[in-house]
């Protein structure tokens, strides 16, 4: 089921119906002490004001680290590894959760939820997007599963991709959003513009090289060039003819229109560099960025931005990953009722629209959607009132989570994404690499 898809759905989840028992004690684990792993992002900076109600409401304290993606996640990987339980609740995404459920090192939480003791009456899952919510279930058979089996994490925010433009800049140049890739490329090298401060570049977007790279934003374009993982069959498809056009034309897009450091770009680089003013188009990059762009407070542009869905690919197709941030527990807590407590409280109705009024994208609850203060806000975004939503429902309708569920993938998707950039950086040609990556990708695959 598509994000899209989701959104309109109605049907009951399989879990337990909604928990209704009005004496769930909130002070439960009064004076208890909580650690989160926090990854650097906008719900974050959304959350921490918040904390302090957590703890009036509950008497629990709460600490945290706060560390940017991979040195979090790899901090994370060794604490869940070595099961001294450091971090009660962490965030972490389905992609990582295949990892972590498969060696045991999470919490599952379907008991918790229907346990009317522990889960305020209020709470409501059935209120959350279905397709999201359930990307969090796996019942831990490689390469197949997902939805299926236990519940180990609860949704705080999910993204999907678009572009994001300068408007001003656009009509500078002369030029129109592009429609497809083949029109993107064939801009790339007008692309080029001096501004207040000097040179201004065409493109930025994410080019660092991890599992990030052919799994969300490079991973929209090959995915709309027709390229995905496994086919129907079970067969890589990773140097496929589809996914050598695609690496091949992404390769000379950032060589064309993107600056000399390019190909070591991480989402927040893409994120501040595009919030800077110093480019023209955000390629493919997460459409929960906008509440940045969108804030004079953090961007050089706000009141100059347009968004528009992804260009189409060669077979006039568009396709789009997804991507979900979630907070799981750690099975070797010392601490599961106020752990419980708090991912309820953060995943609660009233939570979730609070941090969205304060920049966590998209919502993924109903209730988040429906709410006035939360649709007035993104209405406001775009060059045109209703631009955003209406780019990211576009998005909505092809976004998904296309790749197989398996406790290994980002050790495979982290060697892909080294033979693109090994291409981006003149080290071999595209089909050797990707080819080469492959060979390899299978032996993981059959081990």
């Amino acid at each position: 089921m598509t994000v899209a898809a989701a959104l309109v759905a109605t049907s009951a989840l399989s879990l337990a119906s909604d928990p209704a028992n009005a004496e769930m004690n909130w002070k439960a684990a009064d004076g208890q002490t909580i650690n989160l792993m926090l990854i650097s992002h906008p719900f974050v900076e959304s959350l921490k004001p918040l904390l302090p109600e957590f703890t009036a409401k509950t008497g629990i304290k709460v600490t945290y680290e706060e560390l940017a993606e991979q040195s979090g996640f790899e901090k994370l990987l060794a604490d869940l590894s070595s099961k001294t339980g450091t971090y009660d609740v962490f965030m972490t995404s389905p992609l990582n959760n295949w990892q972590y459920a498969a060696a045991g090192w999470l919490e599952p939480l379907d008991g918790l939820i229907a346990n009317t003791d522990k889960t305020a009456a209020d709470y409501d899952v059935n209120d959350f997007i279905p397709s999201i919510l359930s990307a969090g279930r796996w019942d831990l058979t490689p390469l197949k599963g997902i939805g299926e089996g236990s519940l180990w994490t609860l949704p705080i925010n999910f993204e999907s991709y678009q572009l994001a433009y300068r408007p001003s800049l656009l009509k500078k140049l002369g030029l129109q959003v592009p429609k497809t890739y083949a029109d993107l490329l064939a801009m790339a090298d007008k692309l080029a513009i001096d501004g207040p401060n000097g040179k201004m570049h065409g493109i930025i977007t994410r080019f660092d090289r991890y599992w990030d790279l052919p799994y969300l934003t490079f991973g929209t374009m090959l995915q709309s060039y027709g390229v995905e993982m496994l086919d129907k069959d079970g067969k890589l498809q990773i140097c496929s003819d589809k996914s050598i056009a695609a690496t091949q034309d992404f390769v000379t897009l950032i060589k064309k229109a993107s600056p000399e450091g390019a190909g070591a770009f991480t989402w927040y680089e893409a994120m501040q560099g595009f919030a800077s003013g110093q480019y023209v188009f955000s390629l493919n990059e997460a459409n929960l960025f906008a509440p940045t762009y969108e804030d004079p407070k953090q961007s050089a542009i706000a009141g100059d931005v347009g968004y528009a869905p992804t260009p189409l690919g060669p077979d006039g197709k568009r396709a789009a990953a997804a991507w979900i941030w979630s907070l799981s527990m750690n099975s070797a807590s010392s601490h599961k009722d106020a752990a419980w407590l708090f991912m309820q409280w953060v995943t609660s109705k009233e939570t979730m629209i609070k941090t969205h009024l304060a920049g966590n994208m998209n919502p993924v609850r109903k209730s988040a959607w429906d709410a006035p203060e939360v649709a007035k806000l993104m209405e406001s975004w775009g060059e045109t009132p209703g631009q955003y939503i209406q780019a990211a429902k576009t998005e909505a309708e092809v976004a998904t989570i296309r790749f197989p569920p398996h406790p290994e993938l980002t050790r495979m998707l982290d060697r892909w994404a080294e033979a693109i950039q090994k291409s981006y950086f003149g080290q071999g040609d595209v089909k050797t690499n990707l080819c080469n990556a492959q060979a390899d990708i299978q032996k993981m695959l059959d081990e």
